[in-house]
């Protein structure tokens, strides 16, 4: 096996659930928040019963309380829940992720001192680093610990701004602290807020910040907000933390504030400093948006925005709608589909990675050592989680079918799978990114990466389902165990069609089977298969044991040509024919005598190893070695039954994962493979009944033919229509592949491997949903799905016209 292993490490991330009115609760989580590396990220998650009358004036439809607070766990993907209130609903203890208490942070035990949290890094550990870096030595340009003295007034919000601490944190870090880092603790107020918030001044929030950077989500420009709020509530306290959190550059705008002329001034320089040219000669801007909070109206932002005045550009005045946006609405962090129109959740990492390459590991396994950052103290070798690893699995050259994708987990079943049966609870989880590995020891361990069905079968227990690979899976995985995972070596024509001749195949010039009739085995001589496969191939081949040599000679007593194998030379010969025995002296030269090939093992099964060859070379063209950024866990045929259910049959299936645009996308996919036959109606059917058990799976046609019949388009065309419904994030609910010898049979992928108007018409196709909407067009002769999408709207438009004016 050969490879590599990506790691990253990161602070443990929280979520912290709390009742939606319970001031003490939001407040007592922004200081536990505040006390902990990364805290300024971790989302507070307000548990509705039901969602509050705010939401019913968004333009947007209100959805269910359980879909928004499962879509804010979705989005900020955290390693652990904290709740602060008496109890979290069964539909969140279901995500199998741990749940601790506040009070658990600070229990002291396992001989840890009461300061120290036993879960994530302590605010005194990165108090330590940064007395380290801008403290110990007089600095030309010195930093400024400010921890400001929080108001009654506002507290809340103010609270939210700056960050506090707990009592017993607070003590020590007035004594171990105060003297080093020069501490002042100034009264927060909102003449005050520039001088706060400068960016050379070191405040609690600000601190937990410390030795991270973000990556992907709203990390980069364009797309800073500028947060219309009612301070004295709690909604939009919490619905400003969680805007900042999800990596957005955000100021908050306080309603109690617009008359403060120095705040004022802060709104303009913010607006100023996010106002940013496009370039390359185009007069367009990046600005920041105003946003109006629930508990705000757009009159009253609006109004504000007037005052603000025009925008002044190389000494004349622009105009103030080209200064900043006005957004009427929250960014929809819950909605899958919204996170992508109005930007999701940003990656918080630490400053330290590392990749292990993977070289020669015959037993399947890795050794991992923990990665922690540089700044960590020993004593949190006691910790019950310090910091997160995340692993990115590339893996090659295995004989085995392995897990680079890994689903969410919702079952015990794949719990299991994942974390083995010596894990701590917890432990192992799969996030956003895949494996995600909370560390809390010092010493490395083994991991023998799981098999792909191992993973697959699993995820499919834990929904009711009882799978195992069916008799073309087992041959399937007994061919690619041969092969050493090389599969694309058989992605061509003339491969084929010699091994198929040689197990008794019909096969046409063009290398495609004319019949399913086999004759009996034949055999190739060795002149024969060095010249229907390049030198190269030919060593790989005899290599892998594909082909197994032999004496073939005539038997004298019936004058018929026989094979022998390189274990059965002797003397003399048994003739499988007559059942006479004959010498060799004297016969072995006689006629065809000569040595020949003849098929091995699982590859002597006629009909193309009973699909097998169409089977594996679709889940190769679809695996990531010809595109890099696509990660998949692949299972060869299998079957799979449950109680009340009709049986579940795939050629394949596979996890997959991709990044495009910065952006992960991931699924699972189910294929129905021919070689050279015809796509029937039971085919059909079955994936059919895929695609309603498994909605959002994209379903893959795959023959090793150029071209479809008449009838196989129409069947096509009906079961892709049912799957362009829309679904979700701008995916259709099953949209269909289609794969042919054009995109199978090559080493080339697509668009790289169509002609030279396909390659015109469909350059920009990377992904596999792309894939899917382009071959649709290509084989099934269909416009875009996004046209469809489009055509339907405007005739929903024109029937609520129509119907109005009626």
């Amino acid at each position: 096996m050969l490879g590599t292993a990506n790691i990253k490490v990161r602070p443990l991330k929280l979520a912290l659930m709390v009742d939606p009115n319970s001031v003490p609760q939001v407040r007592e989580a922004i200081r536990l928040a505040c006390s902990l590396w990364g805290g300024m990220f971790f989302p507070i998650i307000p548990v509705y019963k039901r969602m509050p009358a705010s939401w019913r004036d968004e333009p947007f439809k209100a959805p269910l309380a359980a879909n928004v607070v499962r879509g804010y766990l979705d989005s900020f993907d955290p390693d652990i829940l904290v709740q602060f209130g008496k109890e979290l609903p069964k539909y969140i203890l279901d995500s199998k992720l741990k749940v601790v208490k506040p009070e658990d942070f600070w229990s002291g035990r396992r001989g840890r001192d009461a300061t120290d949290p036993v879960y994530g890094i302590g605010v005194l550990d990165l108090l330590l680093d940064i007395f380290q870096e801008h403290f110990k030595f007089k600095a030309k340009f010195p930093a400024k610990a400010v921890f400001p003295a929080i108001p009654k007034t506002l507290g809340l919000f103010w609270a939210s701004v700056f960050g506090e601490y707990p009592v017993h944190i607070a003590e020590v870090i007035d004594k171990e602290f105060s003297d080093a880092l020069d501490l002042s603790k100034p009264e927060a107020r909102a003449d005050k807020f520039s001088e706060l918030t400068d960016g050379d001044v070191l405040f609690p929030r600000r601190i937990t910040q410390w030795a991270t950077r973000l990556q992907g989500g709203n990390s980069s420009r364009g797309n800073a907000s500028v947060f219309f709020m009612d301070a004295s509530r709690v909604e939009d306290v919490i619905d400003f933390w969680n805007l900042r959190a999800s990596g957005r550059p955000v100021l908050p705008l306080p309603k109690q504030f617009l008359e403060e002329e120095s705040y004022r001034k802060v709104v303009v320089e913010f607006l100023d400093a996010h106002r940013r040219p496009w370039g390359n000669g185009s007069n367009g801007f990046d600005v920041a948006s105003l946003v109006r909070s629930r508990n705000s109206t757009m009159d009253e932002m609006q109004a504000f925005a007037k005052t603000l005045g025009p925008a002044v550009e190389n000494g004349t005045q622009g105009s103030a709608t080209r200064q900043m946006s006005l957004q009427h609405w929250y960014p929809r962090l819950w909605d899958e589909w919204a996170r992508g129109k109005d930007g999701g959740v940003a990656d918080v990492y630490g400053k330290d990675e590392e990749a292990i390459d993977i070289a020669g590991a015959q037993d399947l396994s890795i050794r991992i050592k923990p990665l922690i950052p540089s700044f960590a103290r020993e004593n949190w070798l006691r910790s019950d989680g310090v910091c997160a690893n995340e692993f990115d699995l590339r893996l090659f050259g295995a004989d085995e079918h392995l897990a680079e994708v890994y689903p969410k987990v919702d079952g015990n079943h794949l719990l299991q799978a994942i974390s083995g049966y010596t894990s701590v609870y917890g432990e192992w989880r799969v996030g956003r990114h895949g494996l995600v590995k909370v560390v809390d020891g010092v010493s490395g361990e083994s991991r023998k990466v799981p098999e792909s069905e191992k993973i697959f079968f699993a995820w499919l227990k834990d929904r009711g389902w009882e799978a195992k690979l069916s008799t073309p899976g087992i041959l399937a995985k007994q061919i690619y165990k041969r092969l050493g995972g090389e599969v694309s070596m058989l992605a061509n024509k003339d491969v084929l069609s010699l091994i198929e001749h040689m197990n008794g195949g019909s096969v046409s010039r063009d290398g495609s089977q004319k019949d399913n009739r086999v004759i009996a085995e034949r055999e190739a001589s060795v002149a024969e298969v060095k010249r229907k496969l390049n030198a190269n191939r030919y060593e790989w081949f005899i290599q892998k044991g594909v082909f197994k040599l032999g004496l073939q000679t005539k038997c004298p007593n019936c004058q018929r040509n026989s094979w022998f194998s390189m274990v059965a030379l002797s003397e003399e010969f048994d003739c499988p024919k007559c059942l006479n025995t004959f010498p060799a002296v004297g016969n072995i030269d006689q006629g065809r005598s000569g040595w020949f090939y003849r098929t091995a093992g699982p590859f002597s099964v006629p009909n193309f190893a009973d699909g097998a060859f169409s089977v594996l070379l679709t889940m190769e063209a679809l695996a990531g070695r010809r595109v890099s950024s696509r990660r998949t866990t692949s299972v060869p045929s299998f079957e799979a039954t449950a109680p009340g259910k009709v049986n579940l049959e795939a050629d394949f299936a596979m996890f997959w994962r991709e990044m495009s645009y910065g952006e992960d996308t991931d699924g699972i996919l189910f294929g129905e493979c021919k070689t050279y036959g015809l796509f029937k109606a039971k085919d059909f059917q079955r994936m059919r009944y895929i695609a309603e058990t498994f909605p959002g799976a994209i379903l893959v046609f795959s023959t090793l033919r150029e071209s479809l019949t008449k009838e196989e388009v129409a069947a096509l065309i009906r079961l892709t229509k049912f799957g362009r419904k829309y679904w979700k994030a701008e995916r259709p609910l099953n949209p269909v592949l289609i794969l042919t010898g054009t995109e199978i049979l090559t080493w080339e992928r697509p668009p790289h491997c169509w002609n030279e108007e396909n390659q015109k018409r469909f350059q920009n196709v990377h992904t596999l949903m792309e894939l899917c909407n382009a071959s649709q067009q290509i084989y099934l002769g269909l416009q875009s799905w996004q046209e469809d999408w489009h055509q339907a709207f405007e005739r929903r438009k024109r029937a609520r016209v129509k119907k109005s004016a009626g």
